[in-house]
């Protein structure tokens, strides 16, 4: 390997070492490492922390415009049955190319690339009249509401475009990502005695009523939807990876299904309560229901539709919610990741996320974003996760490339003001 393999392939495992597991979040020491490694290279890592232990680093370089974002977070999910690895889970473990462990993927192999990016291009933006923000983040497996909402909301992160480096591998591009409306589903009833049900009124049974018109009004509202010709491509594209990887492991299921599925909105009841005690008639009872919405049609626009479709049968609570975001096609970030993809001679395909990210924060601020990092997007929160150290190197060179672009670096060309020359 050479030099910069070697450092990058360090580097993550090194990262993958450190426990960030969410929930907690804490990320004291990984945000320490982190800190210490910019230091070690001449660049300062400020803190800024919006709740206790879980510390966000930013550094920057340059203080011109334009100024470009590189985002990534510090936390991981838990990495379940450690019995069902086949190695440690924060071992960082080398086997045949790949880097094994809980956050290779998802997304310490990416937070590597976006620092090691950092480091080398921070002279040359230093030398140029352009911004380079580097931002290691908490909370992102957890809605991010200390992490990037936070340090949005406080004007901390502030940029003409920004790359996140979560995983799509070194020949693809997510520009979109659908909503999140997540919503609790109440019924009440009237308790009596088990063996007299007809004294009461049942809430489970009015639940689950409850449960099935929801399904029809969502049917219903898809049958609305007009989604942004940019993602009839993303959405192709996405059903085909999603489709590939469920064949992989044995599910037979339709890209053309899965393509339907994602750009139209997803019904899953995810936790359902009820009732105390099998012989009483149950006064309570609350589904909680998860739905992600595809760009074309808004998530409160979902949640009203819902509630006002159940009445008065059912109290409609949010849980949390965000809007459906995407970065048009033809926009200079978008291209500037393309076309150095091209140049490394692949194949570029844009996707769309059907989880959501950072993003959205960053888009909700007119701060248009990209999606590009190194690993598989199978991969992310599966036992046995890992990143390729092909697929690192590959990224880190389109990545490089791609800032150059972008602020007008190198032998792209120099950037003054907003002029290219």
């Amino acid at each position: 390997m050479s030099n910069i393999e070697d450092e990058l392939t360090g580097l993550t495992i090194d990262l993958v070492r450190i426990n960030s597991v969410n929930p907690p979040g804490l990320t004291n020491d990984i945000a320490s490492f982190i800190r210490e490694w910019l230091g070690r290279r001449g660049y300062q890592g400020h803190v800024y922390e919006y709740e206790k232990g879980k510390p966000n680093i930013i550094a920057k370089v340059g203080r011109g415009s334009p100024t470009l974002i590189l985002n990534g977070h510090m936390d991981v999910v838990p990495p379940g049955e450690s019995s069902k690895w086949s190695v440690p889970p924060f071992s960082g473990k080398v086997i045949d190319g790949k880097i094994f462990g809980r956050g290779t993927t998802d997304m310490k192999g990416g937070l590597a690339a976006l620092m090691m990016a950092f480091i080398d291009l921070a002279p040359q933006v230093e030398n140029s009249d352009a911004s380079l923000i580097f931002s290691a983040t908490v909370d992102e497996e957890s809605g991010g509401h200390p992490g990037v909402e936070a340090l949005v909301n406080n004007g901390v992160l502030r940029g003409d475009a920004a790359i996140i480096a979560e995983p799509t591998g070194a020949s693809r591009f997510c520009i979109a990502e659908k909503g999140l409306a997540q919503v609790r589903i109440n019924t009440m009833g009237r308790p009596a005695h088990g063996s007299l049900p007809i004294l009461g009124r049942n809430a489970i049974l009015e639940l689950i009523n409850a449960v099935n018109e929801s399904a029809k009004a969502i049917n219903e509202f898809n049958r609305g939807i007009k989604l942004p010709r940019d993602l009839e491509a993303p959405i192709e594209n996405s059903a085909k990876i999603y489709g590939a990887a469920a064949r992989g492991i044995g599910l037979r299921v339709d890209d053309n299904e899965l393509g339907n599925i994602i750009g139209s909105v997803s019904f899953n009841p995810g936790v359902i309560r009820g009732g105390s005690k099998i012989n009483m008639v149950p006064d309570s009872a609350e589904l909680e229901l998860d739905m992600r919405v595809p760009p074309g049609a808004s998530s409160r626009q979902v949640i009203d539709y819902l509630a006002a479709r159940l009445g008065d049968s059912a109290r409609v609570e949010v849980i949390d919610v965000s809007e459906p975001n995407y970065t048009p096609i033809n926009s200079e970030i978008v291209a500037s990741v393309r076309d150095s993809i091209i140049e490394e001679g692949k194949q570029p395909v844009p996707l769309i996320l059907t989880g959501a990210t950072d993003g959205r924060y960053l888009r909700a601020a007119g701060i248009p974003v990209v999606i590009y990092g190194p690993g598989e997007l199978a991969m992310a929160h599966s036992y046995d996760e890992y990143v390729a150290i092909d697929d690192l190197k590959d990224s880190l060179i389109v990545m490089e490339k791609a800032i150059q672009r972008f602020l007008g670096l190198g032998r792209y060309g120099k950037k003054i003001g907003n002029k290219r020359n």
